[in-house]
């Protein structure tokens, strides 16, 4: 039996880097959702294990916080464990650790299990029983619960756009990171020369699919503070918040 937390290493290649030399926000998301993918695959519950079941995990909120990010030709363990699991959620987190060991940040994310055809969620206790047995109780997350993020009322800038091919995922909808490329991509690039995105929130509410023409609608909060909503239409199908330090 594998243990409940996990343990992934990744080296950061230089393809990943922007013109700080860092890894970027969406870089470190897709290394999460990589961890996610093995951890699960390693321990019975990961995407072809479920699929026979004809359901799916699909990413219903993030919370990262960075103290820093990693830079080129340096290597990130990422560790992650099952901290709860709920009716139809599951809550997942991780950690980031440095070359030199240094803890340099942490996520929490909220998953849940969906039926592939009708796109409901599924009863994750009665399904899958045997998910209790990986929740680890030790190991803490010092993030705190993902609060409620508002809608935009005021507008300062938006940015259009339409998926496409490269925006979707395996589930055949809208992968989850692109909506953070997209959401950074709001910024003028001076902010990245002065600042670096030290949390970032998103909760998805409804599924970006291929031909959709999205809006993004940018708000400022406070100096560092902002709120971006994705809109199809009229409908918000994702909220983010981003702090700068």
């Amino acid at each position: 039996m594998f243990p409940k937390v996990g343990s992934f290493k990744f080296h950061i290649e230089s393809y990943v880097c922007d013109f700080t030399g860092k890894a970027t926000l969406p870089v470190v998301s897709n290394f999460i959702l990589q961890a996610a993918t093995i951890h699960a695959h390693e321990r019975g519950f990961g995407y072809n294990n479920i699929l026979k079941d004809n359901v799916a995990w699909v990413l219903s909120r993030l919370s990262i916080e960075m103290s820093e990010y990693p830079e080129h030709d340096e290597d990130l363990t990422v560790e992650t464990w099952v901290e709860n699991v709920t009716r139809f959620f599951t809550q997942r987190c991780f950690c980031f650790i440095n070359k030199n060991k240094r803890i340099i940040g942490y996520a929490r994310t909220i998953w849940a299990a969906i039926d592939i055809e009708t796109r409901r969620p599924v009863d994750i206790p009665v399904w899958r029983p045997d998910l209790q047995d990986y929740i680890e109780q030790e190991k803490r997350c010092p993030i705190e619960k993902l609060a409620k993020i508002p809608s935009v009322n005021g507008l300062e800038s938006s940015m259009g756009y339409s998926v496409r091919y490269s925006d979707i995922d395996i589930n055949k909808h809208m992968n989850s990171v692109k909506y953070m490329e997209h959401i950074v991509n709001t910024f003028d690039l001076n902010i990245f020369k002065e600042k670096f995105i030290h949390k970032f929130e998103i909760v998805y509410l409804a599924e970006g699919t291929f031909g959709d023409k999205l809006k993004l609608y940018k708000q400022s909060v406070s100096e560092n503070e902002y709120i971006i909503d994705t809109k199809k239409g009229e409908e918000s199908i994702c909220r983010s918040r981003i702090i700068w330090k």
